[in-house]
């Protein structure tokens, strides 16, 4: 299973025709996240056992469409997609927002960048790394 940001800045990239088998009113919740976040988010109180035994979801709280994602990466590569949309397959789940009240509450989590600041950050990491040639 391949997941959908690092498929699609893959494949605008490399010019590769992108079919999305999800609907353009499809809603997703990534999240762009640190380490540091993380650390600084809660893993003292994991690692102290003061959080325990819990499900937590560490997003940024925003949903945002597939065709917002396609546009945010076109923007960064400075591309423009060939991606097609087809019909929402039988069951699929068409919003999805994550909801990050108990990595607040308990972990003092707080997300500082949006999907539209993290898709640059993403891609900026990958041209330093040398994924994107």
């Amino acid at each position: 299973m391949e997941r959908v940001i690092p498929l699609f800045i893959d494949r605008i990239h490399r010019d590769v025709p992108s079919p999305c088998s999800a609907s353009r009113r499809s809603w997703i919740s990534p999240t762009w996240t640190t380490v540091r976040g993380v650390i600084e988010g809660g893993s003292t109180r994991l690692v102290e056992r003061r959080v325990a035994d819990q499900t937590i979801n560490l997003a940024y709280g925003q949903g945002w469409t597939l065709v917002d994602l396609v546009n945010l990466i076109q923007l960064a590569l400075g591309k423009v997609a060939n991606v097609t949309y087809e019909p929402s397959r039988p069951g699929e789940v068409m919003r999805y927002v994550a909801d990050i009240g108990k990595a607040r509450e308990l972990l003092e989590y707080a997300p500082q960048t949006p999907l539209s600041g993290g898709i640059p950050k993403t891609i900026a990491w990958w041209r330093e790394s040398g994924a994107l040639r």
